[in-house]
């Protein structure tokens, strides 16, 4: 447990450390502080668990550092401290929601011993508690989400029962990508003329906020509305927005109209053309035929069962963070297990705000798919491999031909359908481009490089540099040295 004491007489601050360093030897003292702003800014640093704080000190007394504490974090618990036998006291530490109240006279190891397990039982009873409440009232969200009729009709005890303190006026629902930085903007936009919000992680894509408007607020519909405009020029992400509604029973309906609007702005079409099909089906099937193909080195066949759902898409309006969600797991696992760097077409595809935007990091991905994604059969991987580990030695087709176990023509064949190029011709560049990395990170002569790198010929290796690279080996040697002069 992490343990802050705050005591403006330094003897008795650290008299109460000791007490609690005896008391459990594996509590932890974050800080040992003389005053309330200390304390305050100690805990911005520092998170604690438990703060013993003295009542009576000068400027920001208990009682006020109490408040303050409670204000930031309800999960603290605080212990209170004074010299004075007096319910007064007593009373406005308990009716702050201070955890317990001692006596300095009474602090002893034994005592503190006992304040710690008590406080150490409560805490779990609280999270235990806790846990139960947030798995009620997911249960209960993911039925209104997902629409589930028998929660109808809708009222203020039933969101009460599950722990949902929506109250029945002047209420609107948002739903958003599901990240840290979306819920911080949010939460900061709705300091003022919202209430009671209420973020619900539907699964990996999707958050759900449902959320009060002020009394003072309700009819200003326009002014709310702007406001989640306002978040999502700040997030750069989609946020989708239901119409104000004033009584619970339309809660379903407000969860619906906020996916609407997402998918409506998704595909930039207005909201009474979406269709009521989720295409879930269709699209998992195009997915899973795609990775089949791609899996059984067929790419372009892959890559066409990729378009084909795109167009589908577009068609039947898939359920925007559905498809996007689909198509970050196809690409992640294309990275994956074709060691392609897709980091930059998952992050495209993941923050898309538009469908046109979405589909253009797709063609983008496909095309890196097609361009370097070939997945070899197994044994012209193990000819590659050992290419890439012999290549400066004198080896030839038919050595390679014999260490993978394959006939000389077929593995010339096959070689060439996989890779693009023949034998020969790999081989070659293997060597060229070994060959202009010692050039430009060595000072070796070019001759030894051209001996490193398996040819003998002098006057061979000086012409086909040039065919690969267009210039002489010598000009870019000295224009890696240019470079690090400069």
């Amino acid at each position: 447990m992490k343990i802050m004491v705050v005591d403006d007489e330094p003897l008795i601050n650290q008299y109460i450390v000791q007490c609690i360093r005896n008391a459990d030897p594996e509590s932890e003292i974050v800080g040992a502080v003389t005053s309330g702003a200390k304390a305050l800014k100690k805990l911005e640093e520092t998170p604690a668990d438990l703060v013993f704080a003295d009542i009576t000190m000068p400027k920001m007394d208990g009682i006020e550092l109490l408040k303050e504490i409670k204000k930031r974090d309800p999960s603290i618990s605080v212990i209170m401290l004074t010299c004075h036998d007096d319910f007064e006291y007593a009373r406005a530490a308990m009716q702050n929601r201070a955890s317990n109240y001692i006596l300095k006279n009474e602090v002893s190891v034994e005592k503190i011993r006992s304040v710690l397990r008590d406080v150490d039982r409560l805490r779990n009873e609280r999270s235990a508690k806790g846990m139960v409440q947030q798995i009620s009232r997911n249960q209960y969200l993911r039925r209104l989400v997902e629409q589930d009729g028998s929660v109808q009709p809708i009222q203020e005890s039933d969101l009460r029962a599950n722990h949902i303190y929506l109250n029945d006026r002047a209420f609107l629902v948002v739903v958003f990508q599901n990240n840290e930085q979306n819920v911080r903007i949010l939460q900061s936009n709705l300091a003022s003329g919202f209430e009671n919000p209420l973020f619900y992680a539907y699964n990996s894509q999707e958050m759900y906020l449902l959320v009060n408007i002020r009394s003072e607020e309700e009819g200003g519909e326009d002014s709310s509305i702007d406001i989640i405009r306002k978040s999502e020029q700040q997030a750069g992400d989609l946020i989708g927005c239901s119409r104000v509604h004033y009584h619970l029973e339309k809660l379903q309906l407000a969860i619906a109209e906020a996916a609407a609007d997402r998918d409506a702005r998704f595909y930039q079409i207005p909201i009474r053309e979406l269709s009521r099909q989720d295409g879930v089906e269709q699209t998992e099937g195009y997915i899973m035929r795609a990775t089949i193909q791609i899996e059984e080195k067929e790419i372009d066949k892959g890559c066409a069962e990729i378009g084909r759902m795109m167009d589908y898409a577009r068609q039947n309006y898939v359920h925007a963070p559905f498809l996007k969600e689909s198509l970050l797991q196809l690409f992640t696992g294309i990275r994956t297990k074709m060691s392609l760097n897709l980091e930059e077409i998952e992050q495209g595809i993941e923050h898309s705000m538009r469908f046109d935007e979405l589909q253009t990091y797709v063609n983008k991905g496909m095309g890196m798919l097609r361009k370097c994604g070939r997945m070899y059969s197994a044994p012209i991987q193990k000819a590659i491999d050992y290419i890439g580990f012999h290549f400066a030695e004198d080896i030839s087709l038919n050595s390679v031909a014999d260490f993978v176990y394959l006939n000389r023509d077929y593995l010339s064949r096959q070689f060439k359908k996989e890779v693009g190029v023949n034998f020969s011709e790999y081989l070659m560049s293997l060597r060229m481009k070994r060959a202009k990395q010692l050039l430009e990170t060595t000072n070796t002569r070019i001759s030894d490089i051209a001996l490193q790198v398996g040819i003998t010929n002098m006057s061979y290796f000086s012409t086909v540099f040039h065919k690969t690279f267009g210039c002489k080996p010598n000009d870019v040697r000295k224009k890696a040295k240019e470079q690090t002069m400069s």
